[in-house]
């Protein structure tokens, strides 16, 4: 009995300033950590989105040297982008525009492909641009 009457009367334990600290500071660290997830997935998911946009920019510049030099024309670009499009499945949400610019007036022997891709992460536009020149093989 005097045992228990004894632990009943010490003065071993926490306060509620002792947990009040306690609990600010748990909330403190949850928040920091939380905001440094947020912070990792945000870079993370903007990067993937950068990489796959580069991968089909590349793709299709590569595409574009595949072909032959009198199927690369201003004139036949929408046709192009389309068949690009069906070809690598890009989605309507990425925008692509394509230039083609003669190099020599008077020789048709090179042209300059100007690739402009362009995709929207965060409510924020962005392009990638490649350029490329286009010889004529003879």
């Amino acid at each position: 009995m005097k045992f228990a009457k004894c632990f009943l009367q010490s003065n071993k334990g926490f306060t509620m300033q002792d947990l009040a600290v306690a609990i600010i500071a748990i909330i403190l660290f949850a928040g920091v950590i939380g905001s440094t997830y947020v912070s990792i997935y945000r870079v993370q998911a903007e990067t993937k989105v950068e990489a796959i946009a580069t991968l089909l920019t590349i793709e299709i510049m590569e595409y574009i040297d595949k072909i032959g030099y009198d199927e690369v024309t201003q004139d036949d670009t929408d046709l192009l982008i389309q068949e690009m499009r069906n070809k690598f499945s890009i989605p309507s949400s990425y925008t692509i525009a394509l230039e083609v610019i003669p190099m020599l007036e008077a020789q048709d022997l090179v042209k300059t492909v100007k690739l402009t891709f362009g995709y929207k992460f965060m409510n924020v536009n962005r392009n990638i641009i490649m350029q490329r020149l286009k010889v004529k093989e003879l």
